[in-house]
């Protein structure tokens, strides 16, 4: 009985330390993925769900703008847009470091993204977007594992039903899950296999509409 007792004991305590270490390893994990998530520059993510991860970073003048302020500001509008639509954004984190402004809100959705911004945006397959009424109807240039860029036309942007799209009209960095394979010439640079900055001048109200299709 005794010995029964000493191995049921040190079962429980190696059930213990294997389950702290499962927690250890999953907090890791999940920071992980925060970290990743995260950017200096104006970025939005798009996961393979379809949630979106915007950060958004602006120079702050202390003569014109209030730190204050500006969180009740997006506090406000927060309240506005989740006492209409449900709890379908959330305020990540705010912060104002170094003269710079930096906040970084998580959406169920890109119609929430659009709702909440103003910016048009949609995620989604190609054959959904063109039922969407997106028309692909702009220069393309396909990305080679290479790295290698050579134009690309309509039809073979379109030839396979199973690629994904993100498209917005902002002058921001867009990440999205998998590889880039084809993005829309205009204001574009590939950065990284998975990453497409728009580079357009002006606001966004004045930003081209940008295709990046993925798989």
């Amino acid at each position: 009985y005794g010995l029964q007792k000493r191995n049921s004991t040190e079962v429980e305590k190696m059930k213990k330390i294997l389950c702290a270490v499962i927690m250890i390893l999953c907090m890791a994990f999940m920071s992980g993925c925060a970290q990743k998530m995260d950017a200096d520059t104006n970025t939005v993510f798009v996961d393979k769900k379809g949630k979106i991860i915007s950060v958004d970073v602006e120079a702050l003048d202390r003569e014109y703008y209030d730190v204050e302020e500006l969180e009740a500001y997006i506090e406000n509008h927060l309240k506005e847009y989740t006492e209409a639509n449900g709890e379908t954004v959330e305020k990540m984190s705010f912060e104002v470091k170094d003269g710079k402004a930096k906040l970084k809100m998580s959406y169920d959705s890109w119609e929430d993204y659009t709702g909440f911004n103003g910016i048009e945006m949609y995620t989604g397959t190609v054959v959904k977007a063109q039922a969407e009424g997106y028309d692909f109807d702009t220069d393309f240039y396909s990305v080679a594992d290479s790295g290698e860029q050579n134009t690309a036309g309509k039809d073979e942007v379109l030839s396979d039903d199973d690629s994904k799209v993100a498209i917005i009209k902002a002058n921001v960095n867009i990440k999205v899950p998998g590889r880039v394979l084809f993005v829309s010439e205009k204001n574009t640079k590939v950065t990284e296999s998975d990453t497409v900055s728009i580079t357009g001048e002006g606001s966004n109200g004045e930003a081209e509409l940008t295709y990046i299709i993925y798989k």
